[in-house]
């Protein structure tokens, strides 16, 4: 069953802000998608703006290493995102098929998947600050600030949906990840003031 509506990341900025804002159906993974999709860009201006800056050969090498996670980092949260916006509609269907747990699987593997990325993404740009360019500095770190909270709330997306459906089968496999990534979270450290 596919969606004839246009994907998530292919559409203006205004439209999906629209589409998410008045829609009656909350899309968490999809907001959250996009907004870690929007985090990795930001770090990634960092990286150029450091490599524009005539840098030193180890910031060059850990610029171009920044650039190249967070391409492949950004374009798997428009997946995500993406993704999100069918879910539900694949979930019905494998409910109708007899399969509810395909489909609660389904539903927690999204935030899941995010939340390693947002995790992946943040302790890539707490490698970067020794790196980063005097002038992008302080962005770097609001890309940091924005991708942990990305990450929170991928992991609470997650615990919703175990507290929706608190089956065994589902609990075991998710609960370990949940446990994992929280203290993982945890150790991000966004500053939290620029004057220091």
């Amino acid at each position: 069953m596919k969606s004839t509506q246009a994907s998530l990341s292919h559409i203006s900025v205004q439209d999906a802000v629209a589409r998410i804002g008045d829609h009656d159906h909350c899309q968490a993974g999809g907001s959250i998608g996009v907004s870690g999709a929007f985090a990795a860009a930001l770090a990634q201006a960092t990286a150029n703006a450091t490599r524009s800056a005539q840098p030193l050969p180890a910031q060059e090498a850990a610029a171009r290493q920044l650039q190249s996670a967070l391409t492949h980092i950004r374009t798997e949260f428009l997946r995500l995102a993406d993704a999100d916006a069918t879910a539900i509609l694949e979930f019905v269907a494998l409910e109708e098929r007899g399969e509810p747990l395909a489909g609660y699987a389904l539903l927690c593997d999204g935030p899941r998947a995010m939340a390693e990325l947002a995790l992946e993404a943040a302790q890539a740009m707490q490698a970067f600050r020794a790196h980063v360019c005097a002038r992008s500095r302080d962005d770097l770190e609001f890309a940091l600030t924005l991708m942990t909270g990305v990450a929170r709330a991928a992991v609470q997306l997650l615990d919703s949906n175990l507290r929706i459906w608190p089956l065994p089968d589902l609990l075991a496999v998710y609960e370990p990840h949940v446990t994992r990534l929280l203290p993982a979270i945890d150790a991000l450290a966004p500053v939290r003031r620029i004057r220091a």
